[in-house]
């Protein structure tokens, strides 16, 4: 890479160490599945139990990995605490992990994001998606993120941190924006929907079980800084900071946009509101003007935002594989000479 990608450059500091883990974590899940766990729990004191929950098993996971990342200093991540917890038969899981990472499982969700951006943005502009035209958006915004990693690492982290704010600063429109329609400021008919405490909650097993991996998949993505801490300074301080820190906000994040959208959505509404839910507060508090364009838009950019932190941690973990040999053709491959 160009300006910063060489080995030993420490371009990660407090502030792009959390937005790597924040800005993977907030995609579209919290805007696209609170709705759809409330219609699996029953009721939105479980629903935000949930969340809880999530957040609780997300921030002791994060202590692991902290764990490791201190003890192993290097680019690479999982694959590096892999090989040094199971060294044999020779770094096999470390080995099978890199190439699942690499060739399976972060482009697969690189893919699939990808679209999402399309429909979204597509959806704001009004225009009918028959599919390949929300494919030709994704495919143009992982080729520009990914030129952009090319160019310059400082710069995709730069990007990173803003699209990160603006994620943030999306989530607290909506948490303020519910907390003053509560009140009954803005005009926003009042309904029952906390006072009935966990009335209705569900008592079947497999809802749950659904429910929690909706919850953990809005939660995934704090690891994502472990593939980077070669180039993150003061690993000592800023990696318990940056990850447990980034769990930390979003959780609560999280449990506080759950509380706004049903301090404002009817529970009838929003049982049935799916993957609109976001769509359906903003409607009732902004008009339909920010519903159906602003907020797509918002959406779009924050599962944009997702793709550069996934690819920033995937060429870290290419570049690692390659400096311990997994990569045949790894000088050609990945550029470092």
């Amino acid at each position: 890479m160009a300006d910063s990608s060489a080995r030993g450059s420490k371009n990660i500091g407090i502030v792009s160490a959390g937005a790597m883990g924040v800005s993977l974590m907030i995609g579209s899940g919290i805007f696209s599945t609170p709705a759809l766990i409330l219609r699996l729990v029953g009721s939105p004191a479980m629903a935000l139990v949930l969340w809880a929950m999530g957040a609780v098993v997300s921030f002791g996971g994060a202590t692991a990995f902290i764990e490791l990342g201190l003890m192993f200093r290097e680019n690479g991540g999982t694959m590096r605490f892999l090989a040094h917890a199971y060294p044999r038969p020779r770094v096999l899981l470390a080995y099978l992990f890199a190439w699942s990472m690499i060739v399976c499982i972060r482009p697969g969700a690189i893919a699939a994001n990808g679209p999402v951006v399309g429909k979204y943005w597509l959806y704001a502009a009004g225009i009918v998606d028959t599919g390949w035209k929300a494919r030709g958006i994704g495919f143009g915004c992982i080729t520009l993120i990914t030129a952009a990693n090319i160019l310059s690492a400082k710069w995709s982290l730069r990007i990173i941190n803003i699209l990160t704010a603006v994620k943030i600063l999306v989530l607290l429109v909506i948490v303020i924006a519910g907390i003053v329609a509560s009140t009954g400021v803005i005009g926003v008919p009042k309904n029952t929907n906390w006072s009935h405490g966990f009335r209705g909650t569900s008592g079947d097993a497999h809802s749950y079980s659904s429910a929690l991996t909706k919850v953990f998949w809005a939660y995934d993505g704090f690891t994502n800084l472990v593939y980077s801490l070669g180039e993150l300074r003061r690993p000592e301080r800023n990696l318990p900071w940056a990850v447990g820190g980034s769990v930390a906000v979003v959780g609560i994040l999280y449990m506080l946009a759950n509380v706004a959208f049903f301090f404002v959505v009817p529970l009838e509404v929003a049982i049935n509101s799916e993957e609109i839910l976001a769509a359906e507060f903003t409607n009732r508090v902004f008009g339909h003007f920010v519903g159906h364009v602003i907020l797509p838009v918002f959406i779009g950019l924050s599962v944009f935002g997702a793709i550069f932190s996934q690819t920033y941690g995937v060429a870290r973990l290419l570049d690692s594989a390659n400096m311990v040999g997994f990569v045949p053709m790894g000088r050609l491959l990945c550029g470092n000479h």
